[in-house]
Parts: C-alpha cells; sequence; structure tokens
C-alpha cells in the first residue's frame, strides 16, 4: 500500500513539473481598462481612486490563456513591443501564469482557459530571442533588466539585436468613459469582460458592441465607434427584470 502511495505521489510530482515547465506562447490581445472605487468618505463625499487593469491574451499551442493585472509598482505597463503575434516565455501555475521576454516579464491571474486554434511556430530568430531569457520566469518577476549582467552576464543587455532594443511605437487608442444606473454593472466589449462602472477603457480604432449586465437587471447593449484618440462617453440605464 505505502509504495503505492509513493508512486502516485511521484507521479502526481511528476505531472505538476511538467505543467510549470516554460512554453513559447504568442500575445494575441493587450486590453485597458479603468476602474473606479470609493477609497474612503470625507464629510460623506466619496473619494474615488482609479484602478488600471491590463487583460492580456496570449496563445499557447491550440490554447488561448487570458489573464488579468492590476498596474501597481511591482506590475509596470506591458512593453511597447508587446503587439498580436509578439513571441513570449509562458509558464502556468495553478490559475496564474508569467509572460516573459527579453524586453519585459509580467505576472498575471488566469481567467479563462480557451481551445484556439494552432499556434503559429516560433521562427529560429524568436526562439533565439526569447533564450535570452536564462533564469526561469518566475524568478525573475519584479528583478531589473540587468539581472544578468549582475551575475556576471551580457545577454539581454549589450549583446541584444537592435529589432528587441528598439520597441514598436505603441498602437493609436480611443478611449470610452462608462456609467450605468445602477452602478457596479459588469461591462462586456466584443464578449470580453472589461471590469465594473464606472471605468475608463482603451480601445483600438473600429466597432465594438458594449454589453452591461448586473443581477436583477435586463442587460443592455449598444455598438459604438472609436477612432484613434477620440474620448466618448456612454451611459447605460438598466432595466429590472
Amino acid at each position: 500500500m505505502k509504495r503505492v502511495l509513493i508512486f502516485a505521489l511521484f507521479l502526481s510530482l511528476g505531472r505538476t513539473a511538467l505543467a510549470d515547465s516554460p512554453q513559447y506562447g504568442r500575445i494575441v490581445t493587450i486590453k485597458k481598462s479603468i476602474s473606479s472605487y470609493t477609497k474612503s468618505y470625507v464629510a460623506n463625499t466619496p473619494v474615488l481612486e482609479d484602478v488600471t487593469t491590463y487583460t492580456i491574451t496570449v496563445q499557447v499551442g491550440g490554447s488561448l490563456l487570458v489573464g488579468t493585472y492590476d498596474l501597481s509598482p511591482q506590475q509596470a505597463e506591458p512593453p511597447p513591443d508587446w503587439g498580436k503575434g509578439y513571441a513570449v516565455k509562458v509558464q502556468q501555475e495553478r490559475d496564474s501564469m508569467s509572460l516573459q521576454s527579453p524586453t519585459g516579464k509580467l505576472k498575471l491571474h488566469i481567467k479563462k482557459r480557451n481551445t484556439g486554434s494552432s499556434m503559429e511556430p516560433l521562427t529560429a530568430e524568436e526562439k533565439n530571442r526569447l533564450e535570452e531569457v536564462t533564469a526561469p520566469v518566475q524568478s525573475l518577476i519584479g528583478l531589473s533588466p540587468d539581472v544578468n549582467a549582475k551575475n556576471g552576464s551580457t545577454r539581454g543587455t549589450a549583446q541584444a539585436s537592435p529589432e528587441a532594443a528598439a520597441p514598436a511605437p505603441a498602437a493609436p487608442t480611443g478611449w470610452v468613459s462608462v456609467h450605468s444606473t445602477p452602478y457596479l454593472a459588469e461591462i462586456f466589449v466584443d464578449g470580453e469582460s472589461m471590469g465594473y462602472t464606472p471605468a475608463k477603457i482603451a480601445l483600438p480604432p473600429g466597432k465594438h458592441m458594449f454589453r452591461m449586465e448586473k443581477a436583477g437587471y435586463r442587460a443592455w447593449t449598444k455598438k459604438m465607434t472609436i477612432t484613434a484618440g477620440s474620448e466618448l462617453t456612454l451611459e447605460a440605464s438598466l432595466e429590472r427584470k
């Protein structure tokens, strides 16, 4: 009986190690939203604080992983070169994942795991670029980009390719301030949750479908066209069921 239990434990640990091994992935989308919450009250007046949340979808093999994180001193904005199709190293650990490239690293909470089409294989140049990340992903979270130089290595710094050193310009976006009656309705943009009202959301130019949902109320929808640099306001009034 003891031998069976030891073998089962060994098999379980082996599976966990395999699941936690870094994999190659590609960025699919990066979306930014700003939500407001009541931090405190001064003379019965609420003091609001904005929270910036990033939602990143990454493709790993035939799977789509959707993760989120809040902007903080420990977690910066995604590097500018992390655009659609950009290759990154992905390491999963239960309900979280780490994304890393020579230009940045982030840790996100996994919200969804979906099945998608097969990922386009990485080129030899992309693999070589990711191999500049010499240490495991989880050990680099929060470290400065010159961590390899401190260890006596110049990989990822002096030997970085010009393409990796020159970030691509940020994609144009427009902003939509979303409000609802009642407050704290969940916002969906093109079917993806973007937080709760009130919120300020950055979106790429084009047509987008907005949907607000709140328990006990009918869903509210509207299609809007976003242009680069625009700042729009969306007011939603939800009806009780």
